[in-house]
Order: C-alpha cells, then sequence, then structure tokens
C-alpha cells in the first residue's frame, strides 16, 4: 500500500509540476535572447559562418542541455504517437495547423504538445486509479480512459478552430465582396482596393487577403496569388471569391458587378443555411418535449381506459 501511495504521490508530483510549468515559464536569460544579436554582428565582422547558419546554431544553444540530450527522444516518441492517433504526413499537418489560423505553430510543435497532453492524461489517470482503486486493473483501466482523451485533445482543438474558422469566413466574404467591389467604383484599382479593404478590416478572409497582397509585393503575379489562395483555403465560398480575383486579373476589365452578384449570391446561400439550420434546431427541441410527455399522455390514457371497457364500477 505505501508503494502505492508512493506511485501516485508521484504522478500527482509530476502532473503539478508541469502544470506549473506551463502556466507559469521560467524566465530566459538575458544572455540568451542577446546571443543571436552578437553571433551575428561577429559573423559580419569575419567570422567565417554565414548569417543564416549563425542563427540556427546560437537558436540550437539557446536550449537547455536536457533538451538537447532528450530532444531527438522526444520527438521520436511524438512522432509514434501521431502515427497512432493522428495519422497524417508534415504536408498535411501543415495545411490543417494553417486552416485552423495557427499559422505560427508547426508541425513538430503540434506533436510535442499532443505528447504533452497523452503523458498527462496516463499520469493523471494512474494515479486516480491508484488513489480510487489500489489495483493493477482499475489503474489500467483508468489510464486508458484518460489517456485516450488526451492524446486526442490537440487533434480535437485544431478540427473545431478549422470549424469555427470555415463559419467566421462564411459570415465574412459576402461582405469582403461588396466592400472591394464599392472601393472598385470609386475608381480604385483592384489590388488597391483589396489593400484598402485590408487596412480597415480584420477576419480570417482579411487575413488571406492580406498574405496575398504580401505575395504581390514579393514579385507573385496578382493572379498566381489568387490561386493560390483559392487553392489553400478551407472554406469553398472564399474560394469562388479569389478564383474571380484570379480572373480579372487575366482578362482585366470592371469586375464591380461581378463582385456584388457574388456577394448576392454568397449571402442568399449563407441565409438558407441559417434557416434550415433553425429548422433542424426546432425539430430537435421537439425531441426531449416528446420523450417527456408522449409516456405521461399514455400513462392517463391507460388509467381511463379500464373505467370505459368494463363500466363506472357501480
Amino acid at each position: 500500500m505505501t508503494a502505492q501511495v508512493g506511485i501516485a504521490a508521484f504522478f500527482a508530483a509530476t502532473l503539478v509540476a508541469g502544470l506549473v510549468h506551463a502556466i507559469v515559464p521560467p524566465r530566459r536569460a538575458l544572455t540568451d535572447r542577446l546571443r543571436p544579436y552578437a553571433a551575428l554582428a561577429r559573423s559580419r565582422l569575419g567570422t567565417g559562418y554565414a548569417d543564416v547558419s549563425v542563427v540556427s546554431l546560437t537558436r540550437h544553444t539557446n536550449d537547455p542541455a536536457s533538451l538537447r540530450v532528450f530532444g531527438p527522444l522526444v520527438h521520436r516518441l511524438a512522432e509514434i504517437l501521431g502515427s497512432l492517433v493522428d495519422v497524417a504526413d508534415r504536408d498535411t499537418l501543415r495545411t490543417r495547423l494553417s486552416h485552423a489560423g495557427y499559422r505560427d505553430t508547426s508541425p513538430d510543435q503540434y506533436r510535442i504538445r499532443q505528447l504533452g497532453y497523452a503523458v498527462a492524461g496516463l499520469s493523471l489517470g494512474a494515479a486516480l486509479g491508484l488513489a480510487l482503486f489500489g489495483s493493477v486493473t482499475g489503474t489500467l483501466v483508468m489510464t486508458v480512459l484518460l489517456g485516450f482523451p488526451g492524446a486526442t485533445l490537440q487533434r480535437s482543438r485544431v478540427e473545431r478552430a478549422i470549424t469555427e474558422r470555415r463559419a467566421k469566413m462564411r459570415n465574412e466574404v459576402f461582405t469582403v465582396a461588396q466592400l472591394i467591389a464599392v472601393h472598385i467604383r470609386t475608381g480604385h484599382g483592384p489590388v488597391d482596393a483589396i489593400r484598402a479593404v485590408c487596412t480597415l478590416g480584420r477576419g480570417p478572409v482579411i487575413e488571406e487577403l492580406r498574405e496575398a497582397l504580401g505575395w504581390i509585393s514579393g514579385g507573385t503575379s496578382p493572379q498566381r496569388a489568387y490561386d493560390k489562395l483559392a487553392e489553400s483555403t478551407p472554406e469553398p465560398a472564399a474560394s469562388r471569391l479569389y478564383r474571380l480575383l484570379s480572373s480579372s486579373a487575366r482578362s482585366g476589365g470592371d469586375i464591380a458587378e461581378a463582385l456584388l452578384a457574388v456577394g448576392n449570391d454568397l449571402r442568399s446561400q449563407r441565409r438558407e443555411e441559417i434557416s434550415r439550420s433553425a429548422v433542424k434546431r426546432r425539430t430537435a427541441m421537439l425531441v426531449p418535449l416528446l420523450l417527456l410527455i408522449a409516456p405521461i399522455m399514455v400513462l392517463f390514457v391507460g388509467a381511463a381506459l379500464p373505467s370505459f371497457v368494463l363500466g363506472s364500477g357501480r
């Protein structure tokens, strides 16, 4: 019994330490912050290293020794867990993270977080199993029950973020199309109109258009930039808008009428989706009412049947 309590205390302490480290991360030393700038300055003075290689070397040396030693093992475990729970290659995973809006999260970071949640779930399950049941079977059951949700938590968060982001894009895409059409009508070019809308607007569609403007400023043709957006966006309505912008960049001409038509069409489609969703919700609300009222009505009718069949009993 003492060994079981000790193991439970160890898992609980590990879980608490991980939570404290996640909530209040340790401060980064000033030396580590200044080392990349100093290394770049020394490289420009003639150390023989290129700027990119110096930055990569300093970024690697900024990691603690424990991470440099156990990092490859942790990454390997994360890859194995990802291949079992979330089957996807790096390109597919990077695309899903981009669709969810997690552009600053790399596939490696996603895998590490997934492994961290799985370890936290397994530790919590083992601690609860030892504390509540005190047997190997109960501990294994609790470990599996809490370990599987922990391993799939990161994937569920990404899927939920993709669904929410697509809903936001459906809500705002027709407004963005109409605003671009208004700016074109006032004398702006297509690219200048999109830049004006992106300057004042916010949202996932605005973010993707702002990314396309960055590509255009870097030398990419507008047609190629919009085609790339249409291929990478998770929302078909936004893809339709980007393909219209691509065709206008290829053929030229006034596209204000086409943008207004697309905006009105998308708004009509959104109105129909909301109407269908409202009908489904009203129908779903009838199910619990029927489940609660129908048995009561059957009981009332069944209670009166003997008097109707056998008479009043006089």
